[in-house]
């Protein structure tokens, strides 16, 4: 690829990202695959290869809420991480890890709280949820099992996941305490 085609796609990677972030942000998606194809039908730009990767899309996504919500951004994360803390307190039989938009900051308003928890003890939570009469909604993500538990003022998104398919960042309940406390006025 020369120079000039390599630099085009990293200035089309880019504005899918930011276009992406957008969507995100503004409309309420929450799915980073169906942002970044609207955001290339949008801008004419072919889907598939050569599209930003999900960190990119949060990296424009804080930059947009830094850039245009700063005030507003940083009530929304600490809201949403004291939401966490709860939600993994409740869960923490379970040792549930804290993924996603709230650890790198890049939430909007309608961003879920992600959480992974080990794929063996899906049977197990899915009774827990059951027996404490949480509602929720059992989804298949990227042929993963995944739970949509029901939740004021954020839903919950919770992974099952296998060790080795873990995703990054992802925090434990004892970092995301400290974290709070850093950042606690």
């Amino acid at each position: 690829m020369t120079a000039s085609r390599e630099a085009r796609a990293q200035h089309d990677r880019a504005r899918v990202a930011d276009l992406a972030a957008r969507f995100m942000a503004e409309h309420g998606l929450g799915d980073h695959a169906l942002a970044k194809r609207k955001a290339a039908r949008q801008l004419g730009l072919p889907g598939g290869q050569g599209m930003p990767s999900n960190e990119e899309i949060d990296a424009a996504l804080a930059e947009r809420q830094a850039l245009f919500h700063p005030e507003e951004q940083g009530a929304l994360l600490a809201g949403l991480r004291l939401q966490a803390r709860e939600v993994m307190r409740a869960f923490s039989r379970f040792e549930p890890a804290l993924t996603g938009a709230v650890v790198t900051g890049a939430a909007c308003a309608n961003s879920p709280i992600e959480l992974e928890i080990a794929e063996a003890v899906s049977k197990d939570f899915e009774q827990f949820l059951v027996n404490q009469g949480i509602a929720y909604k059992v989804q298949d993500r990227a042929a993963r099992m995944a739970y949509l538990v029901y939740s004021e003022p954020a839903d919950v998104l919770v992974r099952m996941v296998n060790p080795d398919t873990r995703q990054s960042p992802r925090i434990s309940l004892g970092r995301l305490e400290k974290l709070i406390a850093e950042t606690d006025p």
